[in-house]
């Protein structure tokens, strides 16, 4: 049997998965991959194109019919999460914001705490740009470019993490996940499920192998750079975000139905 696995050109995401693409475990079926970035990801998903596919927690709402989360593969941030940067210090309340896409976890986790005059939806990694080009006035950044902005010249001007503490204590940040089709058997599920988290397991303990084959997917050419970009979302919860991720994502979901932004939501993990 055949699956098609649909994930990002994110070093995180690339060093998860090297063991199964790259043959360097046994699996119990044959994986076809599918590059694409995460908001292109969220939309697609409604179509149901892909046996798994990386999906935010936010865009896993619209699809919770089609598909389950899986308890592995996930990118919870541990003490940290995405921020917000501009050129210099500025009241977020009427500034003009950069998203990386509605159906991002940041966006959503960014409005459960904040109000702003207008969004801007911008591919994640062209906000900076846009910050310096003057066509917005701060911007969320998520994935490895949350490391170079000091380096373009911006402040980090909120770290979302904080106010998510301020709200959930020490649990983690949901942020990405992996979402399997529903209509496949429970065994099915299992199985890949299994492939999946030894995958993982093995890029733990080739560590330098694996992000050296992440490197490819990198949009910078600094293997430090993307290892420890890396380690900050891939984890132990990673392999399996058992109770203390699923209190997490409960959590998330409640603040946004508090802030009136979704409907009551509870997610179907296997």
């Amino acid at each position: 049997m055949k699956m098609i696995i649909a994930h990002t050109p994110d070093p995180d995401d690339a060093f998860m998965f090297y063991a199964m693409f790259e043959n360097k475990i046994k699996t119990s079926f044959e994986y076809e991959q599918v590059v694409k970035d995460i908001e292109t990801l969220n939309v697609e998903s409604i179509n149901g194109l892909y046996d798994v596919t990386a999906i935010s927690a936010n865009g896993y709402m619209r699809v919770s019919d089609k598909y389950d989360l899986t308890a592995s593969g996930a990118s919870f941030g541990i003490s940290y999460g995405p921020i917000v940067v501009a050129r210099k210090n500025l009241d977020l309340k009427n500034a003009i914001i950069g998203d990386p896409g509605i159906y991002t976890s940041s966006y959503l986790l960014y409005r459960m705490f904040n109000d702003s005059k207008e969004y801007k939806e911008i591919r994640f990694d062209k906000i900076t740009d846009e910050i310096l080009n003057g066509n917005i006035d701060a911007g969320i950044l998520i994935h490895d470019e949350q490391l170079k902005y000091q380096d373009k010249g911006l402040i980090k001007i909120l770290d979302l993490y904080d106010q998510w503490k301020n709200y959930a204590g020490n649990l983690p940040v949901p942020l990405g996940f992996n979402a399997i089709r529903k209509s496949l058997s429970m065994e099915d599920k299992k199985k890949y499920r299994e492939d999946f988290e030894n995958s993982i397991k093995y890029a733990f303990e080739h560590e330098n192998d694996a992000v050296k084959y992440a490197m490819k997917y990198s949009r910078y050419d600094d293997f430090e750079l993307e290892r420890k970009f890396i380690k900050m979302y891939v984890n132990d919860l990673s392999i399996d975000f058992g109770d203390l991720g699923k209190k997490a994502l409960q959590k998330y979901y409640l603040r946004a139905y508090e802030r009136k932004l979704i409907n009551k939501f509870e997610p179907v993990i296997v």
